[in-house]
């Protein structure tokens, strides 16, 4: 049997379309998506923010005990919104944001950084104008663990802050792991 596209030269070939497999059998595949998120809301006393916060933005558990040599895929998004205060007529307000952001597994008791990643963001206001930036903060990492029930976190923690910031919030996280096996059959 000879492999075609559909409708190639007229005719109807949909039926030998996929003639063989990739795969003798498929592989198992595991989606587990967060539960319970929440989002970071900085405590912010006279536009300053006050150091050494951090918050679970969301929590994901994933059971690979029937995977082979399990890889899981962690995909998390979220948006960061701040809003920088003008200083007055003739004046500019340079305010600057660094997050750091923990990816933790936790194992069999075991609780680890698996990964850090940082962001740093620097927003200048002129005049009375008040600036509010909201962007989408989005990673994606592969984890080889071992089989069985593991617990991803991601943590935010406020690193550094500089100049007059009203508010800083890290909203809409989203926390979902994708696991496979290696060496299923």
């Amino acid at each position: 049997m000879s492999c075609s596209y559909p409708f190639a030269e007229g005719r109807d070939t949909r039926k030998d379309f996929c003639c063989a497999p990739k795969h003798p059998k498929a592989k198992k595949i595991i989606l587990e998506c967060g539960h319970n998120p929440q989002p970071a809301i900085f405590d912010v006393d006279d536009e300053e923010i006050c150091t050494d916060q951090e918050f679970v933005l969301d929590t994901v558990r994933i059971d690979t005990t029937c995977l082979q040599n399990p890889i899981v895929k962690i995909d998390f998004s979220s948006l960061i919104v701040f809003e920088v205060e003008g200083e007055g007529e003739e004046g500019e307000n340079e305010a600057e944001v660094d997050l750091l952001f923990e990816l933790v597994r936790i194992c069999n008791g075991h609780k680890e950084v698996i990964q850090s990643w940082r962001y740093e963001k620097e927003v200048e206001s002129n005049a009375e104008i008040e600036v509010e930036t909201s962007e989408p903060f989005t990673v994606i990492f592969c984890d080889r663990a071992c089989p069985g029930c593991c617990e991803y976190k991601m943590i935010v923690k406020g690193k550094e802050f500089d100049g007059d910031i009203d508010e800083l919030r890290i909203v809409n996280p989203v926390l979902t792991a994708l696991a496979q096996g290696m060496c299923d059959d």
